[in-house]
């Protein structure tokens, strides 16, 4: 026996998982892949699906995102064609323009009250009448290191999984 040693399965898989987790964003109080590209892989009775980096989501965007934990950190989001059964509809990017890293409280409040003033002009109703909901991604201390400055809003009907775009739905 030699005095070196070899690093475990365990050692590796955690080494990798503290990587992952350095920098990415974190959905509202609400697999290894490049953040900077997509890909596609089966998913469950769904057929394909690709996975999108947040920082690079289009407006209008419909994601499935359900199973993403609470303010975890996230760098790729389901992307599918808003004619397929989705969960969230991206709405709005806001930015953000600080110049250092203004503390998770701060971001939650943020994003909720601009994601809600942004609500009812995607919608086509105000936020307090209608019985859509929304939710956002906001930077995480990581991804503010590599940039990320900006609150992502999504509209949800809570509960269910939508058919087509909320743009103008009024409901």
């Amino acid at each position: 026996m030699t005095g070196t040693s070899r690093p475990t399965v365990l050692q590796v898989g955690l080494l990798t998982l503290g990587i992952l987790f350095l920098s990415s964003c974190s959905p509202s109080p609400s697999p290894a892949a490049d953040p900077t590209e997509s890909s596609r892989e089966e998913g469950p009775n769904t057929g394909p699906k690709t996975l999108v980096s947040v920082f690079e989501l289009a407006l209008g965007a419909c994601v499935n995102d359900q199973f993403l934990p609470e303010g975890a950190d996230m760098d790729v989001v389901e992307v599918v064609e808003c004619e397929q059964p989705h969960e969230a509809e991206l709405f709005a990017k806001l930015a953000l323009t600080e110049d250092s890293y203004p503390g998770t409280d701060y971001l939650i409040n943020e994003g909720g009250s601009r994601c809600q003033e942004a609500f009812g002009d995607f919608v086509g109703l105000d936020f307090t009448e209608s019985v859509l909901d929304f939710t956002y991604y906001y930077p995480t201390p990581s991804s503010w290191v590599d940039g990320d400055r900006s609150i992502y809003c999504l509209a949800i009907d809570p509960g269910l999984k939508t058919t087509g775009s909320l743009l103008g739905a009024r409901r």
